[in-house]
């Protein structure tokens, strides 16, 4: 019986350990699903609110984008709005590195957008409180500006 005593308190302790663990990460997937339904609804109603068929335009990089109008600019801020607190999100360790790199690439693939470049300078004034996401922002249109004045 001594024996039984001895090794009882510490696989407890072992136990509790492992199932706080499994609780926390469980909490963090869920967290994650949340967020990921969330900001997919979010998604869908910004990209309903780009005026007629130039949500197309956020994609191309060879397309000329459309006139300008308040509609679209409106629309590309909303976007840019949503990017902003998924980064907040990614910076604070709150959003799964997974999550993130999906949603990253998209980002990248419409910063390379003649639309969104020529829309930046017009809103890029709305992220002077977010420095570091208007710099993220500056940083990816600078870059791709040198790779497509390279060719």
């Amino acid at each position: 019986m001594p024996f039984l005593e001895f090794w009882l308190t510490p696989i407890s302790i072992l136990i509790a350990a492992a199932s706080l663990f499994f609780g926390i990460y469980i909490y963090r997937k869920q967290t994650n699903i949340q967020i990921f339904l969330d900001f997919t609804k979010r998604y869908e109603g910004i990209m309903d609110s780009f005026p007629n068929d130039t949500v197309f335009y956020r994609l191309s990089t060879d397309m000329e984008p459309p006139p300008e109008s308040k509609e679209l600019t409106l629309a590309v801020l909303k976007y840019l709005n949503l990017c902003s607190e998924e980064y907040y999100l990614m910076e604070e360790k709150l959003l799964s590195k997974k999550l993130w790199n999906i949603w990253k690439d998209e980002l990248e693939n419409i910063l390379q957008s003649k639309l969104v470049r020529r829309e930046w300078p017009k809103i890029k004034n709305e992220y002077s409180a977010y420095k570091e996401f208007q710099m993220y922002v500056d940083d990816l249109i600078k870059l791709q500006t040198k790779s497509t004045s390279k060719f």
